[in-house]
């Protein structure tokens, strides 16, 4: 039986205690988003010294907001391989074993570099490779939305930026439908999922709609993920939507 859990950005936006008290009545499994409130670095002790109280399991989604592991600037890129090893740190003393991370972004301000981006990209994904051995920590690399800045869009993009490690990937069931590129994501990188996102959308843009609210298949996406064994993470809007699309997502998995 698939764990279902939950993850949202705006979670941080709350004290971490009150959260997680809310989020424990509804989900077994939470992907901390490790950004303000909830940066894990800085809730780990509170973390480590509560799970007893909270019968739940737990993932991390890497910080994105001041990080970009494809940055043409060394400084930077290494400054958010390092911000993304501290998690791992983290990761170890608390005995969490995957981490989500982006494959970073291309230049905002300077045009046709993305080429540069991608080298950069994968010196990133090379050391998270090797760090993940150090620390015992499994990384799944996450495709992402039609957005022209971002990377690793397409199953092509993303294949090129972690080839050559043995890094999972993390399939996000709504950035693929954004690209066309849900059949594209599961026919390249079948046997290295290691994490699934799961939300809804129109198909233009990244909505995180609640499951049933966009035109996604999810009987074809879930029959092709039929022998995927590790969790369903709903990234939603807020806990109410996290909520709703659990009781939808359960019956499509006959749970």
């Amino acid at each position: 039986m698939n764990v279902i859990g939950v993850s949202c950005p705006d979670f941080g936006a709350e004290p971490f205690s009150d959260m997680w008290a809310e989020i424990a009545k509804e989900f077994s499994h939470w992907e901390i988003f490790s950004e303000a409130n909830d940066m894990i670095q800085k809730i780990d002790g509170e973390l480590l010294s509560g799970m007893d109280s909270h019968h739940m399991t737990y993932s991390i989604h890497s910080a994105i907001a001041d990080t970009n592991l494809a940055a043409v600037n060394d400084r930077m890129r290494e400054a958010s391989v390092m911000e993304i090893m501290s998690e791992m740190q983290s990761a170890q003393i608390l005995g969490i074993n995957t981490i989500t991370v982006h494959p970073g972004l291309t230049s905002l301000s300077v045009n046709r570099i993305r080429d540069r981006s991608l080298s950069q990209a994968q010196q990133s994904m090379r050391m998270l490779d090797k760090a993940s051995y150090e620390f015992g920590v499994n990384i799944a690399v996450e495709n992402m939305p039609q957005l022209p800045f971002m990377l690793g869009c397409t199953a092509k993009e993303l294949a090129q930026i972690i080839d050559g490690t043995d890094l999972g990937v993390c399939f996000d069931i709504g950035h693929a439908n954004t690209t066309g590129q849900i059949d594209a994501m599961l026919d390249t990188f079948r046997g290295r999922l290691m994490n699934v996102h799961i939300h809804d959308n129109l198909g233009q843009k990244d909505q995180h709609l609640t499951i049933g609210e966009g035109n996604i298949d999810f009987g074809h996406v879930l029959a092709r993920l039929k022998d995927y064994a590790h969790r369903y993470i709903i990234e939603s809007k807020n806990l109410s939507s996290a909520i709703v699309s659990k009781g939808r997502l359960k019956q499509m998995l006959g749970q």
